[in-house]
């Protein structure tokens, strides 16, 4: 007894003391992580990007050859699903690229166009109305342009600011070849974790049995499931909602003739990915494209869009990915709220597969607590349909007094015809 006492103080105090320490250095342990980030980092991109091709790589196949037995087949299938799954992911990234990026090229070649001719036309009303403004014509004949001192400012910053983009270049360089050496990394390890992910698996399974307590590891094993079918099921639901909800909205530009169908469809499809304010962010982007053309198509593509993003968010995405992750809308605007707050557009495509897995974790350690405490909760559809057969019972009763006065009084009636 008294040495298992000493043990548990012994690793008490342990704890503590590493606690304290952290927390006096808490800055250098900082630059440690932070450091210690930046080297994994190619290695925690390509397990991201391993994640994400998993997701259309187990879909894939389960459509090639699912049932033959060859050995070439066999040998060959996780090779040839990876292909495709990286050819379809990137070919569906460039056939958006190539579809938005010119439009939005020629948007603002004609912006840049009609800009100079918009402002001297407003310079020209102003200068002449400026008779009917007492204060706004002795602003404009007291302000006296030195357009020659603007030039040789202009020039000289121009001159100075020389230096810094060729330093600001030569970072830039240096920054774009080691993005794209961390890319090929990424790719490359990722190939390879989707290649011996049974393997991997099997390995990490079998250190976390001969490490962990039976209990720890059969909760650590549910909450990683919890965790991977909430995060497969967002990802798929929000992909498929996207595309839907891109379609849908080059069809009805197309009906309604306003232009830039195609590409105006695929930046809200893509856009969409994002939750819940994802379209609304391309609908103001293809508006602005709209309005280069005409205006008042402009208005009706918003109006069109509203229209559309009320009957997705009432119907199509509740169906589509809300029963898939099984997360309250509430719950899920927070998440999104959250999320950007803390990690930008990351934050709010993570945001909501994590809230959706701690919601379903909370859920289901609430509904074994009660379970063990005889604890018996009706649920809030049960309530429902419990509150409308309260409601109705009363109709029925009324239905059925006024169903027999109406037999009796019939019956009256025949008496007395037959008198």
């Amino acid at each position: 007894m008294k040495d298992l006492a000493y043990r548990k103080f012994l690793k008490y105090g342990i704890t503590v003391a590493v606690l304290v320490l952290l927390v006096m250095n808490f800055t250098t342990v900082v630059g440690w992580c932070n450091t210690l980030f930046s080297v994994a980092y190619p290695l925690t991109l390509g397990c991201v990007i391993a994640y994400i091709l998993n997701i259309l790589m187990v879909r894939l196949e389960k459509l090639y050859f699912p049932k033959s037995t060859k050995k070439i087949v066999v040998k060959t299938r996780r090779g040839v699903c990876i292909v495709l799954s990286l050819t379809l992911l990137v070919m569906i990234v460039i056939f958006v690229l190539y579809l938005v990026i010119p439009q939005v090229v020629d948007c603002f070649v004609v912006i840049s166009k009609d800009v100079p001719g918009v402002i001297q036309n407003v310079w020209d009303f102003l200068v002449e109305h400026s008779d009917q403004i007492p204060a706004l014509q002795e602003q404009l004949t007291s302000l006296e342009l030195d357009w020659g001192g603007i030039i040789n400012k202009v020039t000289s910053g121009l001159m100075s600011g020389t230096k810094g983009i060729l330093s600001s270049a030569t970072t830039l360089v240096g920054s774009f070849f080691g993005a794209v050496t961390n890319g090929v990394i990424a790719l490359i390890f990722s190939m390879y974790v989707l290649i011996c992910k049974e393997e991997i698996a099997g390995r990490c399974n079998r250190v976390m049995k001969a490490f962990m307590k039976t209990e720890v590891y059969d909760k650590t094993i549910y909450v990683l499931d919890v965790v991977h079918k909430s995060f497969s099921n967002f990802f798929v639901g929000q992909a498929t909602e996207a595309v839907i909800l891109g379609t849908l909205c080059t069809i009805g530009m197309w009906i309604i003739r306003i232009p830039y169908a195609g590409p105006i469809g695929a930046l809200v499809g893509l856009t969409a990915l994002i939750p819940v304010f994802g379209g609304y962010i391309g609908a103001a982007l293809g508006a602005f494209m709209i309005l280069t053309v005409d205006p008042k198509l402009a208005l009706v593509f918003i109006i069109y869009l509203l229209i559309l993003q009320q009957l997705e968010g009432n119907l199509i995405y509740p169906r589509v990915v809300g029963s898939s992750i099984g997360l309250p809308g509430i719950w899920v605007l927070a998440a999104i709220m959250i999320g950007s707050g803390l990690g930008g557009v990351v934050g709010m495509l993570v945001g909501v597969p994590i809230s959706a897995a701690a919601y379903k974790l909370l859920r289901d350690a609430t509904a074994k607590r009660e379970a063990e405490k005889g604890i018996v909760v009706e649920s809030i559809e049960t309530q429902k349909k419990e509150e409308i057969q309260d409601k109705q019972q009363p109709r029925e009763e009324n239905k059925q007094k006024q169903t027999f006065t109406k037999k009796v009084t019939d019956k009256s009636k025949r008496k007395n015809i037959k008198k």
